[in-house]
């Protein structure tokens, strides 16, 4: 299961990365770029949701909570920008910087 999640988590960052560098380019970024990097970030943080529910004793805290911080800023970016409006660049970094922290935390979980 955790492993799951890991793949799902750096499928998304890998759209993500897609994401940014278009924004850094002065473009908008596809719709199903932006859509799948949604909706695989959100499952990668299911299925470890799902894992911490099940294994209550040990689950990685620190990442989940990373996770759930960077969502909070994607769904911020996902609500407020569009493609008539300026590209919130500051906040997709913090985001960037939550996410990658969280999957280095998972990772460290995981194989440290």
């Amino acid at each position: 299961m955790l492993y799951a999640s890991i793949a799902l988590f750096v499928l998304a960052a890998t759209l993500g990365a897609t994401i940014l560098i278009t924004w850094l380019r002065k473009k908008n970024a596809p719709k199903a770029v932006v859509y799948s990097h949604g909706l695989l970030a959100v499952s990668g943080l299911l299925v470890l949701l799902y894992y911490a529910f099940t294994h209550p004793a040990a689950y990685p805290k620190l990442a989940i909570g990373l996770f759930i911080a960077a969502a909070l800023g994607g769904i911020y970016m996902f609500l407020t920008s569009g493609p008539d409006k300026a590209k919130p660049i500051p906040i997709a970094g913090l985001h960037a910087l939550l996410a990658v922290s969280g999957l280095v935390t998972l990772l460290v979980y995981v194989f440290g």
